[in-house]
């Protein structure tokens, strides 16, 4: 038995072995945060999801942490407050993972609100996050416009705005806080679902957990808590079935497209408006860029959500609108993703998906707290927010202390140095000359400290350091790291959100996915047999993605 075989063993005995203070359902950014933030405190913890960490919203947003410039215009000031600080504070706890990027906001002669509105707006924007951005937004007339961001549409066009909020790496700010949390004592598990809540009388004790990877025996195992947390997203009614507990979601499902920067290639993060929706062009690192994002209501389940014809038509459209050369089609699609939002059914029926409050909401019965709703920048103040309310019926429980703690990755010297402390460490594995500068920059900014640990690695095994893509500077290592320290069970799990290439890569990671099937045979055990099956299972994971294509 492999030793990564060994800790998931491991960690279903423990499920079963102890009362815990916390039972948190849910692995995406809501959950871990939680399971993180209550292991800090000092309480016994444990987490179970049904797939794999950040499989559903959390590795399907924008990938970016703002503070909801948008939300001005519904006087929406206190989420934006919330936003804007918390971009501040995950900018210092984690700077390998959430990195400032300039949004450029065109503004047209017939746009309402116009420049001036705006403008005034933007330094609402500013004033709200206490002047936390690293720059103070600008006004930019027309014709300096066109020099800034060329290939932007300059017909009517009466100047734009330039601002500053960051982009993150969804998955991997979810799995620094699996890591952290574990780290912390939590017992944490992917593929456990959670399939009944155990009750006495109106008292939610816990719940039976059922090990669903395809190597467990799916023997149920009863988790017994004294808080079950129910973090769960669009899965969110789903469990609450389970309690007897009626439904609260209004789901909308947002798309992303994925485009070479050869075909499209803006210097910053363009907002793109219409109507009421507010769609980004962002330039994605790596020579590629992402169009998004879509906001329709979705009543299906969550596990059928999918780029459609219509919705590549509607982000092309308007990408092509805003940037007339592009001439963008279907064709330049290399890839997509699709995700839902778990947002609060309204009092009353609303016109649009983008007219649902992003807020989220606590709810609370003996022994269950539900969260749902939110968005990704807030989820560590979402974490605080729970854990404070189960501390409720816990009795007195230590205050949060995730403010002054960083992830794994921002350890020291990062901590103390940010960004700039990322950029040093990727000079100083350069200069190493175990793997070149780009592979020494995508480690660094994608592990932090943690990246020095797998260049060890190459060093021990130098074939380790082959690229798994030609074009992008992803490299072997990673899926032994995947594997051996961040709980990934299947082929997707690593090139869907451990390293991304479903997302970035011109044939979504099929050219190296048996590769990585082998390699991941080896470290776990597979025979032929599930190999094949692993190979057959992300295929079909990247047919899913390119079904827009057969319409």
């Amino acid at each position: 038995m492999t030793s990564a075989l060994q800790d998931r063993a491991a960690t279903l005995r423990r499920l079963s072995s102890q009362p815990y203070d916390l039972l948190v359902i849910g692995g995406g950014v809501t959950g871990a945060g939680i399971a993180r933030d209550a292991a800090l405190r000092g309480l016994e913890v444990a987490l179970v999801e049904k797939t794999d960490f950040a499989a559903g919203t959390s590795s399907k947003s924008s990938k970016l942490v703002h503070g909801g410039f948008r939300y001005l215009e519904h006087a929406q000031f206190r989420l934006v407050f919330e936003g804007t600080n918390e971009r501040a504070l995950l900018m210092k706890v984690a700077p390998h993972l959430v990195r400032p990027l300039e949004f450029l906001l065109p503004v047209y002669k017939h746009d309402k609100p116009g420049l001036f509105v705006l403008d005034v707006g933007l330094w609402i924007y500013d004033g709200l996050s206490k002047f936390s951005s690293p720059k103070l937004h600008r006004t930019v007339r027309a014709p300096r416009v066109g020099k800034i961001e060329p290939g932007l549409k300059q017909d009517g066009l009466d100047g734009a705005l330039l601002y500053y909020d960051c982009n993150t790496d969804d998955a991997r700010l979810t799995l620094e806080n699996v890591i952290d949390a574990r780290a912390l004592g939590a017992t944490i598990a992917n593929y456990t679902k959670a399939v009944k809540l155990i009750k006495e009388g109106d008292l939610i004790c816990g719940a039976e957990v059922q090990p669903v990877d395809a190597s467990d025996s799916g023997a149920t195992i009863p988790v017994r808590a004294k808080v079950t947390i129910n973090a769960t997203g669009p899965w969110c009614d789903d469990v609450r079935q389970l309690a007897g507990d009626p439904g609260i979601l209004h789901a909308s499902k947002g798309v992303h497209l994925v485009v070479d920067s050869a075909r499209l290639s803006p210097r910053h993060a363009v907002v793109m408006k219409q109507k009421k929706r507010i769609v980004f062009c962002i330039p994605w690192g790596q020579d590629r860029t992402v169009i998004g994002t879509t906001d329709t209501f979705w009543d299906k389940p969550p596990e059928e959500v999918h780029t459609d014809a219509d919705d590549v038509e509607y982000l092309l459209d308007l990408a092509n609108n805003y940037f007339p050369e592009a001439k963008l089609t279907p064709a330049d699609v290399l890839a997509t993703w699709a995700g839902i939002r778990p947002l609060i059914k309204p009092d009353s029926d609303v016109a649009t998906a983008s007219d649902v409050s992003r807020e989220h909401h606590i709810l609370e019965r003996p022994g269950l707290v539900t969260i749902a709703g939110g968005k990704l920048t807030t989820y560590r103040r979402m974490a605080a927010e729970v854990v404070d309310h189960a501390g409720k019926q816990l009795g007195e429980i230590a205050a949060c202390k995730t403010e002054e703690r960083p992830l794994p990755g921002a350890a020291e010297p990062i901590y103390s140095q940010g960004y700039a402390g990322v950029t040093k460490l990727a000079e100083r594995i350069t200069a190493e000359g175990v793997v070149d500068g780009a592979v020494a920059k995508q480690l660094a900014n994608h592990y932090g400290v943690r990246a020095e640990s797998v260049v060890a690695r190459i060093k021990v095994e130098p074939a380790l350091g082959e690229r798994l893509d030609a074009e992008l500077a992803y490299v072997m290592a990673q899926v032994d790291v995947a594997v051996d320290e961040e709980q990934a069970l299947t082929v997707e799990d690593v090139l869907g959100r451990r390293v991304q290439l479903l997302l970035r890569a011109r044939d979504q990671g099929l050219g190296c996915t048996e590769r990585v099937a082998r390699r991941m045979a080896l470290k776990l055990g597979w025979d032929a047999g599930r190999t094949a099956e692993e190979i057959e299972k992300f295929r079909g994971v990247v047919a899913n993605t390119r079904r827009f294509r057969k319409a």
